[in-house]
């Protein structure tokens, strides 16, 4: 198994922060990881994600939403399972999972995807760490702002 993480406090609210993260349509005005979401955010929804590399070039992934806690007790989570070709041959299975958790009048932000199976060696998880870094970043920079 092999893992991508990031984690970031950002001085807001927890629903602000929720609000961004379920915003899909904006996310090419802020989030220069993924870039573009086909589909919207819910229960057993299926996405078609569009990331951008930091490094030039990009991909789409499949994947269906598998969580969507909204916030409650200081809690929120969205997941979403890989449902690309890769997955249906059993060569990588992954879900991501977006965690917040409220901390007065802030929030913490944490993302972590697990990517198991035969092939998961070759996938670019460098790439996808920068990208999750990246998404950390911009997701608190937009909650922070006057925007969501």
């Amino acid at each position: 198994m092999v893992a991508a993480e990031a984690a970031i406090e950002i001085a807001a609210p927890i629903e602000r922060v929720w609000r961004v993260m379920l915003a899909t349509d904006r996310y090419g005005e802020w989030n220069p990881f993924v870039v573009r979401v086909e589909g919207e955010p819910r229960l057993g929804g299926r996405l078609t994600l569009h990331v951008r590399w930091h490094s030039g070039g990009g991909a789409r992934s499949g994947e269906i939403v598998t969580q969507l806690d909204p916030p409650a007790d200081g809690r929120a989570t969205l997941a979403y399972r890989f449902t690309g070709l890769l997955a249906t041959l059993g060569a990588v299975a992954a879900t991501r999972v977006q965690s917040l958790y409220a901390d007065g009048p802030r929030t913490r932000y944490h993302t972590r995807e697990e990517f198991r199976g035969w092939l998961a060696w070759a996938l670019p998880l460098a790439k996808v760490q920068a990208g999750f870094d990246a998404h950390a970043r911009a997701l608190k920079a937009r909650a922070e702002s006057d925007r969501d």
